[in-house]
């Protein structure tokens, strides 16, 4: 027997591109295009041509296993103090993908080559089930496209009312929760605050966090006491130079970076640390340890980070309404942070 009857149609056992285009009455260059997901082929056309040909089985021999794919975004502005982070993420999701029988396809892109392809078209042309995003910025072309992708997505630290987008990070309204009480407990009551990019969206966050925890203990929140840096340690060197000024005796910085420079900055200027300056960072970059103090920080977990993207994405490519997944931090205490010294 040759031919077997799906949905209605007659088809091939070797269903071959000419017999889609002719059972959904469109042209082979459409299909061709649709299956490659160009960009001047419409969203919709692409999804019926993509459900169609894995329906009557052809695309079994062209991908024998499904696929999630990780789309690495601006990588060039990505940090090497950053690599240890952004490797365990991506081991974290390759080894979730493997325990559930999925191949992981690692794709790159800069911010001029958003606007030549859509998001969907990334998932179409490499022939994936969903898709992980990482380093995305606030003013991306593809920022937007979140709102418009009609494809499993899972952003890292960006959150979308798109129903096939999902949100993975870290609580960082927690981890300013842990910061500061850690701060107030040690006897600290005027508390500075250094923010990463006003571009991440986890910068609102981290603030947010700043902000609920002064209002916990009860302590005035006071703008004079934030500053607005970029998540580098030029920033931190900055912030020192800025906080040197404002009479405060610990400052919760939203990146280690930040705060390792603002440490070398502080020692340039005479301070020992932490007694005349207690430091508190965000992430748990490996530069904390070798820090002089080592730093105390907010830590995250990037390969449960990795995983929990995974099985976000996962579930949102079976239909499973999970959306928005944040982890809890935990509070490392090291040494550059102290018992308030009386004045």
């Amino acid at each position: 027997m040759c031919q077997k009857k799906k949905s209605g149609v007659i088809v091939n056992k070797n269903p071959t591109l000419k017999q889609i285009a002719q059972n959904l009455g469109l042209s082979s260059a459409t299909v061709s295009k649709a299956l490659a997901g160009r960009m001047d082929i419409s969203t919709e056309t692409k999804e019926k041509v993509v459900s169609y040909a894995r329906e009557i089985g052809y695309l079994k021999g062209k991908a024998v296993r499904r696929r999630l794919g990780i789309l690495a975004v601006n990588v060039s502005d990505m940090n090497d103090n950053f690599s240890s982070v952004i490797f365990n993420t991506l081991l974290g999701f390759q080894q979730y993908a493997n325990r559930l029988d999925y191949d992981t396809v690692m794709l790159t892109c800069d911010s001029t080559d958003q606007t030549s392809r859509t998001l969907d078209s990334f998932v179409f042309e490499n022939r994936l089930d969903g898709m992980f995003v990482l380093g995305l910025k606030n003013t991306d072309f593809y920022y937007e496209q979140l709102n418009i992708a009609t494809v499993p997505i899972v952003v890292m630290d960006i959150t979308s009312l798109n129903s096939t987008v999902g949100y993975i990070g870290t609580d960082s309204i927690l981890g300013g929760i842990l910061a500061i009480d850690h701060l107030v407990k040690l006897g600290h009551k005027r508390i500075g605050f250094v923010n990463g990019s006003i571009k991440a969206y986890i910068s609102q966050e981290r603030l947010a966090g700043y902000i609920t925890a002064l209002h916990m203990h009860k302590l005035p929140f006071d703008q004079d006491l934030c500053f607005d840096g970029d998540f580098s340690l030029q920033s931190g060197v900055a912030a020192a130079d800025y906080f040197s000024k404002k009479n405060v005796t610990a400052i919760y910085f939203s990146s280690d970076l930040m705060a390792l420079g603002a440490i070398q900055q502080f020692t340039n200027l005479g301070y020992s640390l932490p007694q005349n300056m207690s430091i508190i960072g965000f992430d748990d970059l490996p530069i904390c340890l070798s820090s002089i103090p080592p730093i105390t920080t907010v830590a995250q977990d990037p390969i449960a980070l990795g995983e929990a993207a995974c099985a976000t994405l996962y579930g949102l490519s079976q239909n499973i309404p999970v959306k928005n997944v944040k982890l809890a931090p935990h509070l490392i205490i090291r040494d550059s942070t102290t018992q308030l010294q009386q004045r």
